[in-house]
């Protein structure tokens, strides 16, 4: 009777929910009776996100947070370094330029000073004759200019640090100072002072990295090694990773350009526990700018997982078949070690009683199509009109199914991919967004057990991650 077609869409929906799904192996315990198979194990998956992080508020940052000038200690008043000579500056720098190139940070900038010196004699450590004194950038004079460079080479430890070593690479004069007392030219000294300051900066530029190294999400990310992640409703993810990758750093117009590299065995389950492993991070390799993702993912889900999703989505809403309302009851999904999934549905309505459905999950890889030819059926009522309607039922329905397509997998993809792509692009958080593009899906393995499906999947595609950090991030 027609009453019944509408089991048709019910099953394949239920098929589909397992094909779609996926997730990773987990080794269950196999029955006494029979022993559990386990499909083929996965080649590692590779995952390069190329990160591209617009850096100019927390440059400005670090230029602000440096002194635009630099005096000596008693400015305006000299600041005298021995009997016999005494000396005063003033160094204001312009705004820092900053650039990264393979690892090698530079931040140039152009120093305006002026500076003056006096000597006398001493004898026996005590002054003996007036200052004579000189000085250039006072008055009238413009101050000189000179130019100078730091450089601050990243190191990326194994333990997933940064440390910097920043070092003075040149100090230019552009415009010289010499002023002469007493056969003395007094530039080389200032130009010492000048070095020293700079260099204290670049004592202050690495305590910097070291606070980034320190951030609070980068302590909890070292510290969680390989840990169980929740991925929505779906179930549970943990990466596995096997190798850390991370490129050089290049920052060019103010973004920095890096990728992050991983390789592991990803594995999702619909139990967290199955997956911890309390494994650690492993450490960090140094590698070139990669992108693309190419990853298989395998994936164990208890039935009771299926049985609460249907739960949740059937379980006492009515359907209408020509005018007839049914409403289901239960929605139970169960597998054997053989292979087979059995599916139990319980209706009331107008006719009630229990349909039963049985057969074997039969995947093409190459085609990616998923059927069921040996799906076979039973009804438990005593309601003689269903009794009457199980003939039917296997002539027409069952004639339908049987060495029939039950779920064209690539079709299904090929509808979804705007779907699926408009997640990979797509805002994170409010300082972070995603740009991707999906390539490729293929479901490589499909096995029903007695308490389990383990599916099998390989994913092509790319992601990027756009970011800003707030300055506030890292100052926490």
């Amino acid at each position: 009777m027609k009453q019944y077609s509408w089991f048709l869409p019910v099953v394949a929906f239920l098929i589909c929910i397992t094909a779609c799904t996926s997730s990773k192996k987990v080794t269950i315990q196999p029955t006494k009776e029979t022993p559990a198979r386990l499909l083929p194990a996965l080649p590692a998956s590779r995952i390069n996100i190329p990160f591209k992080i617009y850096m100019k508020p927390l440059l400005a940052m670090m230029d602000s947070g440096t002194a635009r000038e630099f005096t000596n200690d008693k400015w305006p008043n000299y600041t005298q370094s021995g009997c016999d000579f005494r000396y005063k500056f003033r160094f204001v720098r312009s705004p820092f330029v900053f650039g990264c190139v393979n690892n090698k940070v530079t931040i140039g900038f152009r120093g305006n000073y002026q500076i003056a010196g006096s000597k006398a004699a001493c004898s026996f450590d005590k002054q003996v004759t007036p200052w004579v004194s000189g000085s250039c950038g006072f008055g009238n004079e413009p101050l000189r200019r000179v130019d100078l460079n730091i450089s601050s080479t990243l190191t990326l430890l194994p333990n997933h640090q940064v440390i910097t070593s920043t070092k003075l690479d040149k100090i230019n004069p552009l415009d010289k100072c010499e002023v002469t007392l007493m056969q003395n030219d007094l530039t080389g000294e200032i130009m010492d002072s000048i070095r020293s300051s700079i260099e204290s900066y670049c004592g202050s530029f690495d305590r910097f990295v070291q606070t980034l190294n320190d951030n609070e999400m980068l302590r909890q990310w070292r510290s969680g090694g390989s840990r169980v992640m929740p991925i929505s409703t779906y179930g549970f993810l943990n990466l596995n990773p096997t190798e850390l990758r991370v490129s050089k750093f290049n920052i060019y117009k103010d973004t920095l350009y890096f990728s992050i590299g991983y390789s592991g065995q990803p594995r999702f389950s619909s139990d967290s526990a199955q997956l911890v492993t309390h494994a650690a991070l492993p450490p960090i390799n140094n590698s070139e700018y990669s992108t693309g993702i190419s990853t298989y993912l395998d994936a164990v889900y208890q039935y009771s997982f299926f049985n609460k999703l249907m739960t949740d989505s059937l379980v006492n809403k009515p359907f209408e078949v020509e005018g007839r309302t049914f409403v289901i009851k239960d929605v139970k999904i169960s597998g054997t070690n053989e292979g087979k999934i059995q599916v139990d549905v319980a209706f009331t309505g107008n006719r009630k009683g229990v349909l039963h459905l049985t057969g074997t999950p039969v995947l093409d890889a190459e085609k990616q199509v998923l059927s069921m030819p040996d799906v076979s059926f039973a009804v438990d009522t005593k309601d003689m009109m269903v009794n009457i309607a199980k003939a039917l039922f296997r002539k027409k329905i069952m004639k339908q199914l049987a060495n029939q397509s039950v779920l064209d997998i690539a079709a299904l993809i090929e509808k979804n991919k705007k779907v699926i792509e408009a997640r990979l692009n797509q805002t994170v958080t409010p300082w972070m967004s995603t740009s991707g593009t999906f390539q490729q899906f293929r479901l490589v393995g499909l096995l029903p057990q007695k308490d389990y499906i383990q599916v099998q999947a390989y994913i092509r595609g790319t992601l990027m991650l756009i970011g800003q950090p707030p300055v506030s991030m890292l100052k926490k």
